[in-house]
């Protein structure tokens, strides 16, 4: 039983949980989750944004934390994005 319970604490981790690892691989999670987040508003993002925010997802992929990145990515920060976009679809009905 104590070997499962430890497989699902790894497997859903938190971005703080990641930082302790890898605090450069953090920051570069930190940076894509303000990115994504301000792609979902609809709000301007500087030139070569979507670019480097692309760049910090594939080297972020190639570390240790990279599949731990992915599972956050799927399961919590397009999920806030989607519920962003769900709210501004209700607002203008």
């Amino acid at each position: 039983m104590r070997t499962l319970r430890r497989l699902k604490f790894m497997s859903s981790p938190s971005l703080s949980d990641l930082g302790k690892r890898e605090p450069a691989a953090a920051a570069a999670a930190d940076d894509i989750h303000n990115g994504v987040i301000t792609v979902f508003q609809h709000e301007g993002l500087p030139d070569q944004e979507l670019f480097s925010l692309n760049e910090g997802v594939r080297q972020l992929l190639k570390t240790e934390l990279g599949s731990f990145f992915t599972e956050y990515l799927q399961n919590q920060l397009l999920t806030k994005g989607m519920v962003i976009l769900q709210d501004k679809i209700r607002f203008y009905e």
